[in-house]
C-alpha cells in the first residue's frame, strides 16, 4: 500500500515510460498511482533529459568522514563566465529547491565561489571549491543541478552513493528510494538480453506479486514498486528479476524506524 505522497510539480519534457507494481494492488488508488508515476518520471528525467543539450555534470566524491560524504560538482559545456544557482532535490522534498546562488565555474568546470562581490557564501580564498556535505542512506539518490542566472543554461545529475544492488551472471538489479521511508522504490535492471522476456518477483511481509516484463533494446528494465503492506509499519521487500540467463535479486528496507 502506498502512503500518501505530497503533490509534486512536473518538470518539462518528462518522457520515459515505466511499469508499476504495488503490494496489495487493489488498495492502491488511481490518484496515488498518478502521483507515484509523476515522482518516477521526474527522477528519470533528472539528468541529460532535463539538461541543456551539450552539457553534462559530474557529482564527484571529495571526502568521507564517518557517514558524511562530501561532494563537488564538475560541469562541461557550460559558459565559464556565467553565474549559476545550485539546485538540490533530496527525497525529503517534493521537488527541487535552490540552495546556493552566485556559483561560478573555474577553467576546469569545477563549481566554485569566486571570492568576489556577489559570489556565493564566504569563500576562504578566490575560486574556493563548493563542498556539499551529505549523509545518504543505502539506496538514497543524490540529485544536484546548476542553472544559470538568466535561466538559459541548466545541467542536472544524480548518483546513488550507497547502492542497493544485486548481480547474477552478468545481470544486475538496483533499488533506489524515491521517498524517505521507501514508500516508493525505483527498480532498474541491466545486462539482460535485448528485448528479452523477464519476470519481476516481489515480496513484502506476507504479500507477494509476480509480473511479466520485457527488457528494452539495450537490455535495461525499469519498474516502480510500492512495498508498504497492510498492517505493518516497517519491513523488508525482496525483488528478483528472472530471465532465461540470470536472476539478480535485491532487498530494500521500508518504513519508519526509531
Amino acid at each position: 500500500m502506498l502512503r500518501s505522497l505530497a503533490q509534486v510539480t512536473l518538470l518539462a519534457g518528462l518522457l520515459s515510460a515505466f511499469e508499476m507494481h504495488a503490494q496489495g494492488t487493489p488498495s492502491v488508488s488511481k490518484s496515488s498511482e498518478h502521483l507515484a508515476e509523476t515522482v518516477v518520471r521526474m527522477h528519470q528525467a533528472w539528468g541529460s533529459k532535463a539538461s541543456t543539450p551539450g552539457t553534462s555534470l559530474v557529482i564527484k566524491e571529495s571526502t568521507r568522514s564517518g557517514q558524511i560524504i562530501t561532494y563537488r560538482l564538475i560541469a562541461s559545456g557550460m559558459p565559464k563566465g556565467a553565474v549559476y544557482s545550485l539546485l538540490a532535490w533530496p527525497v525529503t522534498q517534493k521537488g527541487p529547491s535552490e540552495v546556493l546562488t552566485g556559483v561560478t565555474l573555474d577553467p576546469s568546470g569545477l563549481a566554485v565561489c569566486a571570492g568576489t562581490p556577489g559570489a556565493c557564501g564566504s569563500a576562504d580564498k578566490p575560486d574556493d571549491p563548493i563542498d556539499i556535505p551529505l549523509r545518504p542512506v543505502p539506496g538514497e539518490p543524490v540529485r544536484l543541478g546548476l542553472v544559470s542566472a538568466d535561466g538559459a543554461t541548466k545541467v542536472f545529475a544524480k548518483a546513488v552513493p550507497l547502492p542497493l544492488r544485486g548481480e547474477d551472471k552478468g545481470c544486475s538489479v538496483e533499488a533506489t528510494l524515491l521517498t524517505p521511508a521507501g514508500e516508493l522504490v525505483l527498480v532498474t535492471g541491466s545486462g539482460f538480453a535485448a528485448n528479452g522476456d523477464l519476470t519481476m518477483d516481489s515480496s513484502s511481509g506476507t504479500e507477494s506479486q509476480r509480473a511479466k516484463g520485457k527488457a528494452d533494446a539495450d537490455g535495461h528494465y525499469v519498474s516502480a514498486l510500492m512495498p508498504y503492506t497492510t498492517g505493518l509499519a516497517a519491513g523488508v521487500a525482496s525483488v528478483k528479476l528472472i530471465s532465461a540467463q540470470c536472476a539478480p535479486s535485491v532487498k530494500v528496507a521500508w518504513g519508519r524506524r526509531n
